[in-house]
């Protein structure tokens, strides 16, 4: 027995494209995250932030005081060296990071000021707030199961793109 499709999923069969589940499961991750980002990055907005702005305070927040390297912010945020370069720019031009002085722009730490913080403590919680209710039609055993399943698949595209495929 098949599962039941969806309006968008029948839509995208109609066109020829969805014969086959890997196809309609790819569609319906990049349809999902199409509808997702306007509304996140609109409650973000209202807050002055952006999601990558939010991500980067989160990422500094765990390192506590005594911060993290530029290039291990890049890795925890998966951007590139001079996507990091801008975003850190933009936080400390708004106060809520300080880079560490140092001679290597490479080994430069940056940590969270008290500013930062303070956003964050007030952010935070509005915001995981705010995703619950996104997510409120799923059951906790459901949510668990699907960020079990696209950590899983997450994790397999890392190694695939590591081994250049």
């Amino acid at each position: 027995m098949s599962p039941k499709r969806t309006d968008d999923d029948l839509a995208y069969v109609k066109a020829g494209m969805g014969r086959d589940l890997d196809t309609v499961l790819v569609f319906n991750l990049l349809r999902t995250h199409s509808h997702l980002s306007p509304f996140i990055d609109a409650n973000l907005r209202r807050q002055h932030l952006t999601s990558s702005q939010l991500n980067a305070l989160l990422v500094l927040r765990t390192a506590g005081d005594k911060g993290l390297l530029m290039g291990e912010i890049g890795r925890r945020l998966v951007v590139t060296k001079s996507n990091v370069t801008g975003l850190i720019d933009r936080l400390e031009r708004q106060g809520l990071v300080l880079r560490a002085d140092h001679r290597d722009r490479r080994a430069t730490t940056v940590r969270l000021t008290d500013a930062g913080a303070k956003l964050l403590d007030r952010t935070a919680p509005r915001h995981a707030r705010w995703l619950a209710e996104l997510t409120d039609c799923l059951a906790a055993r459901e949510k668990r199961m699907l960020i079990r399943l696209l950590t899983k698949l997450r994790r397999e595209l890392r190694l695939q793109h590591r081994r250049g495929g």
